[in-house]
This record gives structure tokens, sequence and C-alpha cells, in this order.
């Protein structure tokens, strides 16, 4: 994910960077949440 942010703040502006590192976060929550789904539904 570092060369993605590198491209974005090469292009646009470093000021990004929060905006950035809290939609891996959002996404990473996402996933979590999905994937504690997915497992209950397995072992339930």
């Amino acid at each position: 994910m570092p060369p993605v942010f590198g491209l974005i703040a090469n292009h646009i502006s470093v000021a990004l960077f929060p905006v950035y590192l809290f939609m891996i976060l959002f996404i990473m929550t996402v996933m979590y949440e999905r994937l504690l789904k997915n497992h209950s539904k397995i072992a339930g």
C-alpha cells in the first residue's frame, strides 16, 4: 500500500495521508466484520 500513497502524494498532496489511513482502517474493519460473520455461519 505505501507505493499507492506515494503516487497520490506525488500527484496531489501529502495532506491526504490521514484520509488514506482512515480509508484503510475502514476497509480493514469491514473485512474483519465480514470474516466474523462468515466464520459464525460455518461454525454455527
